[in-house]
């Protein structure tokens, strides 16, 4: 009984020192007036410019990491993250992000973070 009571606290001790990888990062999500939406997740940047357009993807970028948040930048698609709260007109919610993005140079604004 003692063993045993030894081999599971060892076992149990281990375990704890044992790390596990990260989780996957969750997608981002920022929306604008005029019903556009923007998705960074690990493989795409992808830009909605509203209903029934078609969407652009584009393969994710390292991040540019500016004084103010993050700058995404692709043939495409530029996205430009910054770390101040927004709101958005058609939505309620406050978002902790402000977002503007280029997609084949027009500009659309909206907020993203939740």
């Amino acid at each position: 009984m003692k063993r045993l009571a030894i081999v599971a606290a060892a076992a149990s001790a281990l375990a704890a020192c044992m790390t596990y990888p990260p989780p996957p990062p969750a997608p981002y999500h920022a929306i604008g007036q005029g019903g556009w939406d923007l998705i960074i997740d690990d493989r795409y940047l992808t830009f909605i410019p509203g209903s029934g357009q078609q969407p652009v993807l584009q393969p994710t970028v390292k991040p540019i990491i500016g004084v103010a948040g993050e700058i995404y930048q692709t043939p495409r698609i530029n996205a430009n993250v910054v770390h101040s709260p927004c709101m958005v007109m058609s939505d309620p919610r406050r978002f902790p992000d402000t977002v503007q993005v280029y997609l084949d140079g027009k500009l659309y604004t909206g907020c993203g973070g939740l």
